[in-house]
């Protein structure tokens, strides 16, 4: 038996582990196989799943399985993160994508690790993502020492607020913002934008596909030729945008017809009084209960820019985005060094400490 130290964590709605790379061995495989058994997901191929994940500590859904790896640099202020997704019904393990709603509880343990100055730069943590390769910023706002605290959409109580910002997002994991050449294409005859900011996702407008926007997940989920015809228009779209994975290698469509987390799906309609744009967020194997932080930061950007099919419903520099859990603010703004976006979370540490990983 042996074991390993770890913080059990929330950031936004998902929720997951957050372990120092110093603390992991060094080989892909190993790290693996330890992601499957603190959540408890099958370890091989063949093995029969367990939706209710009882032999580790996922919630059965995929905001439940997310695990990051820091690696703290306090010479250079910076933190590398690593993002590994896991499903609760196949042993796959992706690195392709980061997690911005997860990224908002690094602050929390670089704070309860007491290094939380040492890697700050006005009063802004580094985060270099390695998944992305991109640069998110964070702070956490304190007043008098103690955590300033804030309610969000699908967390019901008050918790640390968390301040992040996605710097100069576009070409995530393609060549461009909108990486198939236009603002928007037709596939499948269905009118689409292509985007990649922060995220590669294809935005769809809910009427297009005979939706509402107002259905229920429940609703959704019994439309199953829809949610079949949604799917067949991902793979196409994310054959177009040349999605890589973490390797550099452009993904296939028998890849992307697998993949856990590529591209993402909005399905967007008119906003109403407190909102200025719906979304139903498909992550993509499963309907999100509110909206993940990079999918709401990449649909601020595609209604800030002129000329796509979000932008057609909504355009601004602030967003305010009805999702099943609420509305969540999201918004746009020039810096010097470029364009950011940006929100607001709430994140906590539910323990920290040792998990024990038996033998097989």
């Amino acid at each position: 038996m042996k074991n390993i130290n770890l913080y059990y964590v929330r950031g936004g709605t998902s929720s997951g582990v957050v372990i120092q790379k110093k603390d992991l061995p060094k080989d892909k495989s190993s790290i693996e196989n330890i992601a499957r058994k603190i959540f408890g997901v099958p370890r091989t191929e063949n093995q029969r799943n367990d939706e209710t994940q009882i032999e580790g500590i996922g919630k059965g859904k995929s905001t439940s399985n997310k695990l990051f790896i820091i690696d703290i640099n306090e010479e250079e202020k910076t933190v590398y993160s690593t993002f590994l997704q896991l499903e609760n019904s196949s042993s796959k393990v992706s690195w392709d994508v980061n997690c911005g709603n997860m990224t908002t509880a690094i602050p929390l343990v670089l704070d309860d690790l007491g290094i939380i100055d040492k890697v700050s730069t006005d009063k802004k943590i580094k985060i270099y993502n390695t998944n992305t390769k991109k640069f998110i910023y964070c702070s956490l706002p304190k007043e008098e020492g103690v955590s300033k605290v804030c309610i969000i959409p699908g967390i019901h109580n008050s918790y640390p607020e968390v301040d992040i910002f996605f710097k100069n997002p576009e070409a995530s994991l393609t060549s461009s913002l909108f990486p198939t050449g236009n603002k928007t294409d037709k596939i499948k005859d269905i009118n689409v934008t292509c985007i990649d900011a922060v995220v590669p996702m294809v935005i769809i407008k809910s009427e297009d596909l005979g939706l509402s926007g107002k259905e229920s997940k429940l609703d959704l989920y019994q439309k199953k030729e829809i949610i079949s015809y949604i799917d067949e228009i991902r793979v196409l779209a994310g054959e177009k945008m040349g999605i890589k994975n973490k390797s550099g290698v452009k993904m296939t469509a028998i890849d992307l017809k697998k993949s856990i987390t590529l591209p993402k799906v909005a399905l967007i309609s008119k906003g109403d009084d407190v909102s200025d744009i719906s979304i139903i967020y498909l992550t993509p194997k499963e309907i999100h209960n509110s909206v993940a932080v990079s999918g709401g930061a990449c649909l601020s950007y595609a209604c800030y820019i002129e000329g796509n099919i979000a932008s057609e419903l909504y355009k601004g520099d602030s967003t305010r985005i009805k999702n099943f859990s609420g509305v969540s603010d999201f918004g746009v703004q020039k810096t010097p060094g470029g364009i950011e976006l940006y929100t607001k979370r709430n994140a906590q540490i539910y323990m920290k400490g040792e998990f024990y990983l038996y033998d097989d």
